[in-house]
């Protein structure tokens, strides 16, 4: 479970989850070409096996980093931050074009219905016909457009299924080593999978609303204790988020609750009801589901964790090969005035 890796690895699979799904996203999500472009004085910033590459496709990349680094403190002259940015747009929009034209030498069987499919689930996002249409006025595309990306998104994904880039497995022994050599950063806090029911009531009730509210969790306590089902009983009382979810609030550590909520979640048997308990929300009823002593994760909570991580580093560097090998026999000519 995330909750009980240390800090850094989850930043490390943040980092390399978001380092993919740039990329992922300019070769899964940019805009085709438009045989227009030329026309609206869109400058030809590469060539592809004579394929023209336009400046216009860099563009929504390069102000996607650029408000992210601004969010985070870069200076209001960004001339030579842009120029970078541009040229690392165009080596992956060149990489995409690579990736595109030889997934066209696939043959997919019933196209037609992959890309049906994949319109419908697009429309039923916007929910409304209307809104669709509203979408395609704003991008300035038309149904037609939309269904080319869609045909050549599948072939691209095909294309990186077929090469064992999009999902290669990963062998158990690497995962197994990994953890084996990795293991105090496995090292975790005590947690607790907690459920609960909450009889809310506001800081400033009055004595009679505290004691109405009190005597209601009362009751629904006294349900619990004579059988009924706690997680069916919190879809029907709890008043907080997780009602729907049976109280679940997942696995916590100390200081995700109030004191006093941990204090008794703490000290309490797998499978107990707890008494009432108040903190400033109300009054909880607490089950503790399970409990994870506090030392190293053991292999079984974590692996899934390792694996995503390292399955990640795969995917990088199967698509760098693929792509070096690619570039090695194509014939690119880049035209990106950086001046």
């Amino acid at each position: 479970m995330v909750k009980e890796i240390k800090i850094k690895y989850f930043f490390i699979l943040l980092t390399c989850m978001f380092l993919t799904f740039c990329i992922a996203g300019i070769l899964l999500a940019t805009p085709e070409v438009r045989k227009d472009a030329g026309d609206k004085g869109d400058k030809i910033v590469a060539r592809v096996n004579g394929q023209p590459i336009y400046e216009g496709a860099l563009t929504p990349y390069v102000k996607r980093e650029l408000r992210k680094f601004q969010k985070y403190g870069a200076k209001r002259d960004t001339t030579a931050l842009e120029k970078r940015l541009k040229r690392r747009a165009l080596d992956a929009v060149v990489s995409l074009e690579l990736i595109k034209q030889e997934s066209q030498k696939l043959k997919i069987k019933d196209m037609d219905g992959k890309v049906d499919e994949k319109l419908k689930e697009l429309k039923n996002r916007y929910q409304s016909e209307r809104k669709y249409k509203d979408f395609l006025k704003t991008k300035g595309r038309t149904e037609s457009d939309v269904k080319e990306s869609i045909k050549s998104k599948i072939y691209v994904e095909e294309y990186l299924e077929v090469k064992g880039i999009k999902n290669p497995k990963v062998p158990e022994e690497e995962i197994r080593k990994y953890y084996e050599k990795n293991k105090e950063s496995f090292r975790r806090k005590e947690y607790l999978q907690v459920s609960h029911i909450l009889v809310m009531v506001k800081e400033d009730a009055k004595a009679e609303e505290n004691e109405q509210a009190k005597a209601k969790a009362e009751r629904i306590r006294k349900e619990i204790i004579e059988g009924r089902d706690f997680a069916e009983t919190a879809k029907e009382y709890s008043e907080d988020g997780k009602a729907s979810q049976g109280g679940d609030l997942g696995y916590i550590e100390r200081g995700y609750m109030p004191p006093e909520f941990d204090e008794v979640a703490f000290s309490l048997e797998k499978g107990k009801i707890s008494y009432i308990v108040q903190t400033k929300h109300g009054y909880h009823i607490i089950k503790v589901l399970d409990r994870k002593p506090e030392g190293i994760a053991p292999y079984e909570d974590v692996r899934d964790f390792i694996g995503k991580y390292l399955q990640e580093g795969l995917v990088r560097t199967n698509r760098a090969s693929h792509i070096k090998e690619l570039k090695s026999k194509a014939e690119i000519e880049i035209l990106l005035n950086e001046s």
